[in-house]
Order: structure tokens, then sequence, then C-alpha cells
């Protein structure tokens, strides 16, 4: 046994603790705000939050919810640890999953860095968009280089792909299912919406968006689940392959709409302004076309990078290997 008891139940204590400050950022901001920001509707507690946007409380309510089911995760495997006391692979698995928590944090910082950014910025004042830029960069740099070492010291470079895959794919799974759960229950909240236009803007934005991360959180799921199988049988499958590749795609897919439709509904003038991004809804007074702008840019450079991954595992990768 080459983990004492000792560090096993440290490191459930720890992920215990990752996932209630996760779970109360995730379900406060993601269950309980998000979905009566964007007409202004009561909350459960009866607080109307009119001072920021939907999507920051939807990004904010995401990263939670993400954070969360990685460290449960983690948590369920330092409990089997403490169960099975000299299975020492459910330590590492536990272990690997702090990896999956600095990537979640690294994804969410790197996603603020290039894309969301309009999001902290537009709340804080119009003239902190570079500094909330560098920061967010920063904090991307540091959280992947820093989950990246012992990565590559638990399971090498190309010895264990299965498990490294696996690693970089639940975080991926989590925030695709977590984005879809706020999307979802924005969805279903707004039906009973005041406002005729911003009931239907809003069920339109949501009911796709929802669809979008579903596919997404399903084929990640389905990759996630793979790779463990295929650790398993110690081969390496190109369905799984193309099932995390496709995933990436149907979000890039997601970003361009999220572009599209903050486009659309910024130049139409007869209607009153939806936005995701606004403080309010409506506002007529914003104008936010760099984020449009980097929606296509990024979705479409994340589409473009599906595309050619999913090609080098069909045509490139060759045959399955045991």
């Amino acid at each position: 046994m080459k983990y004492s008891s000792t560090t096993r139940l440290i490191n459930t204590i720890i992920f215990a603790i990752l996932a209630v400050g996760f779970g109360i950022l995730g379900i406060y901001v993601g269950i309980f705000i998000a979905p009566y920001v964007w007409n202004r509707m009561n909350d459960p507690f009866g607080n109307v939050h009119d001072g920021i946007g939907w999507g920051l409380a939807a990004m904010l309510g995401a990263f939670g919810l993400a954070g969360m089911l990685v460290s449960l995760f983690g948590l369920f495997n330092s409990v089997r640890s403490l169960l099975k006391g000299n299975d020492d692979a459910l330590v590492r698995k536990s272990f690997s999953c702090y990896v999956a928590v600095g990537y979640t944090i690294g994804l969410f910082a790197l996603l603020n860095a290039i894309w969301l950014y309009r999001l902290t910025s537009s709340n804080l004042g119009y003239d902190d968009i570079g500094f909330v830029i560098v920061v967010f960069a920063l904090v991307a740099i540091i959280s992947l280089v820093v989950s990246n070492i012992p990565l590559i010291r638990m399971y090498g470079e190309s010895e264990e792909l299965n498990k490294i895959m696996r690693v970089i794919t639940g975080p991926l799974f989590a925030g695709s299912i977590s984005v879809f759960l706020i999307y979802g229950i924005s969805f279903l909240v707004l039906n009973g919406a005041a406002s005729a236009y911003e009931r239907e803007a809003g069920l339109i934005e949501f009911g796709i968006g929802a669809i979008f991360f579903l596919v997404a959180s399903l084929l990640s799921c389905l990759a996630f689940f793979g790779y463990g199988k295929a650790d398993k049988k110690g081969v390496i499958s190109k369905a799984n392959g193309v099932a995390f590749e496709g995933s990436i795609l149907v979000i890039g897919a997601a970003i361009v709409f999220a572009g599209v439709w903050e486009y659309l509904n910024q130049t139409n003038k007869n209607k009153n302004f939806s936005s995701l991004i606004a403080k309010t809804t409506p506002s007529t007074n914003a104008n936010y076309l760099d984020f449009c702008v980097m929606s296509w840019i990024f979705g479409g450079l994340l589409i473009i990078l599906a595309l050619f991954l999913c090609y080098s595992t069909l045509f490139k990768s060759g045959k399955e290997k045991k």
C-alpha cells in the first residue's frame, strides 16, 4: 500500500470542501439567480436581479456546477479509496480529479480571456476590458501549466492515453451538462414571463442553446465512459475520439450561434434589444459587436479544430490497437 490512510482521509476532506464550495456558487447563481435574470422576475428568495446580465450569471453558475461535478467524482473515488484501503488505483483516480479541477478553472479563465471578457468588464466598467483579459489569461496559463505537470507525471505522455483523455474529457462533460441545465431551467422558468417579446426571444435562445449543449454533453459522456472501457481492454478506439471531437464541434457551433443571436438582436431596431450580455433586458443603448465577432472567430476555430482532429482520428490513426 503506497498511500496511507491519513492521505486518503485528507484527500476526501479536500474534495468535500471543493464540492461544497463549487456547489454553493453553481446552485445559487446558476439555478436560483440566472433563470430569473432575463426578464427581471423575482427569484425563489423574492429578490430581483437586474444589475447583471443573464450571461454573467449563467457563466458563473456553469463554472460552479462544473467544478462541483468534477469534485464530486473526486470525492466518490476518495471515499472508495478509504473503504478499500489496499487499492492505490482509486487514490490515483481521485488525484486525477485535482487535475480535472485545474482544467475546469483553466478553461473558465481561457474562455473569459478570449471570448467572454465582456461579461465581466461590462458589469465593472467599459475601461476594464484590457485588465480583465490580462488577468484571465494569466490565470488560464497558470492553471493549465500546473495541471499538466501532475497529469504527465501520473500517466506519461502517451503510455496511458485513455486515462489522459478521460481526465481531459471529464471537465468537458461537466461544463456541457452544466450549461445545458442552466439553459434548460431558464427555458422552463421563462414560460411564465410577463413580456411576450421577452418570452418569445428567450425561449428561442434558451431552447436552441439547451439542444446544442445537450448534444455536446451526450457526446462527451460517451467519450468519457468509452475511454474508461477502452483503458480496461487495453485498446485505443476511434469511436471515443470521434465522440470527443464531435462534442467540441457542437460547442463551437453553439458559440457561433450565440454571436449570430446577439448580432440579430442588436441590428433589429423594430424590437426591444434582448441581449445575452447586457446588464438588463431589454436594453437599447448597448453595442457589443466585439462579442459577436469573437463568437464567430472563436466558435469557427473550434469547428475547424474539431473537423481536423476528426479527420486525423478517422484516416491517420490507423487501426484500433491493443
